[in-house]
């Protein structure tokens, strides 16, 4: 690691002790654990701008300091000198009105301050940050859970242990609230009973998180942990009653993934949000890769393998609709009357299918049919740069044939052709021209043949282009995403001499330069999902 060396942290103290404060947890129900759990999520905020390659040097971390048992795990790291000396602010000034938002003011702000003196002001007003948290406040948060012992710890790296237990006491007192404390390798551990913090830190002495083999080999395998990262066992979290509830049977294909490991962190002139899975890539096969897109496509998406999904989410929705509101009189869906209308069915009403008649008889849509031919393998919208400039001055639906979209559709191709050819008559009914074409995948829908036929074309350089590779780096090893070149966009929009406000609007955001998402599937066939914005 290079940088500045963090400063050493405090020796593990001697015995445990209980150091209760507060006056038994009424009052205000606001505990200062759940505030530093707050600071994890306040700081994930701020530390979206912040530029690091690495943090896992300079002494503990927090998942050594929490036992291997640990079913979740939030990691923040506040330390704005770590790494490779990038400034931590550096990407956030270059959007003013944001970084004015969140509070940046100068490249050498204590994010720490930002953090803590945001809780203090609003809980605490009677302590100050410089005197009774600075002093001994180190750069490192982390959160973990035992769901099945329902125990929750929160670890709190420190400078200086003695002015940590009197600044966490006062935090505690200010709340009213109980708490359980004890200091392991540098490190405040925090929870509501001291029963659990004892029992953390004898089982962490035995095994701690960092031991747990599925946890290092996520992070082994995701690479950087950035300023904020996490960690769970999925299998665990889907036994929660809650989980199980609102996902009903999907609970079970979210434990067969098994774990999910995430971080936040920084890549050049980008910011990135990767996600490790082990659910299963079902549209690696299908996917259009995006790099062979034409060389001046400015927006695009690409959706695989849910056909069958949109089919099977149609049919609930049809389902829960009924259920939930029963059948309706037919003359109440096509006119207006004064008479509240009853969810009780009644004999000759229609439910939700009653609506979906109506809609295809008046579009000449079948649905969902239609719908599972729209998604089919796989389904890529594609839009140009040329003529955007034009946007904001667009007098009518003709003006559309200026612009190159378009929407290939890969499937069976009489379903699809047929499906692209009535979606165009009755675009052209209301005055839309759109050209729909067959393609040897299947279909393609655009707005003038030109956009169909480049969308056609497999052999587009779209990823060589270098905005396009600073939010889709993984280029022709990635399955699907969407891709978005702002700063093209914006330029194109500016030559159009728009209002002055949206000048303004435009003008703040001129140092965007893209925003890309993506999955590619790992050697051992997990997933990686990699969510970018990148800065010019």
């Amino acid at each position: 690691m290079t940088g500045q060396t963090p400063t050493p942290p405090a020796p593990p103290a001697p015995p445990v002790e209980d150091t209760r404060g507060g006056s038994g947890g009424g009052g205000r129900r606001k505990l200062i654990i759940g505030g530093l759990a707050a600071a994890l999520v306040l700081g994930g905020g701020y530390g979206a701008y912040a530029v690091y390659d690495r943090l896992d040097g300079g002494g503990a971390q927090p998942h050594d300091v929490l036992p291997a048992s640990s079913d979740f795990y939030v990691r923040l790291d506040l330390d704005p000198s770590a790494s490779q000396k990038i400034d931590l602010f550096r990407l956030l000034r270059k959007v003013p009105d944001l970084a004015d938002e969140v509070g940046i003011k100068s490249d050498k702000q204590d994010i720490r301050k930002l953090v803590f003196g945001e809780i203090l002001a609003s809980e605490c007003e009677d302590l100050d940050y410089d005197k009774d948290v600075e002093p001994w406040l180190g750069d490192r948060l982390g959160v973990g859970g035992d769901i099945e012992r329902k125990q929750f710890l929160v670890a709190v790296q420190t400078t200086d242990e003695n002015a940590s237990r009197a600044g966490i006491k006062r935090l505690f007192e200010c709340a009213g609230d109980d708490y359980g404390i004890a200091y392991l390798d540098g490190y405040a551990i925090l929870a509501p009973e001291q029963d659990d913090v004892d029992a953390a830190i004898t089982a962490t002495k035995k095994s701690s998180l960092a031991d747990n083999e599925t946890f290092a080999k996520d992070f082994d395998q995701l690479g950087e942990q950035g300023i904020a990262s996490g960690w769970a066992d999925l299998e665990a979290v889907a036994k929660l009653p809650e989980v199980a509830e609102a996902l009903g049977g999907e609970s079970a294909e979210m434990a067969k993934a098994g774990s999910v490991a995430t971080t936040l962190r920084a890549d050049g002139s980008a910011i990135e949000l990767a996600v490790l899975s082990g659910a299963t890539n079902n549209s690696s096969d299908d996917a259009v890769d995006l790099a062979d897109l034409p060389a001046d496509t400015v927006a695009a998406l690409s959706i695989a393998g849910v056909g069958d999904q949109v089919t099977e989410a149609f049919d609930s929705f049809v389902e829960q609709f009924d259920g939930a509101f029963g059948g309706f009189p037919a003359a109440s869906v096509a006119t207006a009357t004064p008479e509240p209308v009853t969810p009780e069915p009644t004999p000759g009403s229609t439910g939700a299918q009653g609506f979906i008649d109506e809609i295809e008889a008046a579009t000449g849509l079948q649905l969902p049919e239609d719908l599972a031919t729209l998604f089919g393998d796989s389904l890529t919208l594609a839009i140009g740069g040329e003529n955007l400039e034009t946007l904001p001055t667009l007098s009518g639906p003709q003006g559309l044939v200026d612009l190159d979209i378009a929407l290939a559709l890969d499937g069976e191709e009489a379903e699809a052709l047929d499906l692209v050819q009535r979606i165009a008559r009755l675009a052209g009914d209301n005055g839309i021209p759109l050209v729909a074409d067959a393609t040897d995948d299947g279909a393609v829908l655009a707005t003038n043949q030109g956009a169909a036929d480049a969308i056609s074309d497999p052999d587009g350089s779209l990823g060589d282009e270098d905005v396009f590779r600073s939010v889709i780096p993984d280029g022709d090893s990635s399955f699907g995403g969407a891709y978005v070149d702002i700063g093209t966009i914006l330029d194109k929009i500016l030559k159009a001499d728009p209002p002055q406000d949206v000048r303004t609007g435009i003008e703040s955001a001129s140092n965007l330069s893209a925003f890309g998402v993506s999955t590619s599937t790992q050697d051992d066939d997990r997933t990686l999902s990699r969510l970018r914005i990148s800065f010019r």
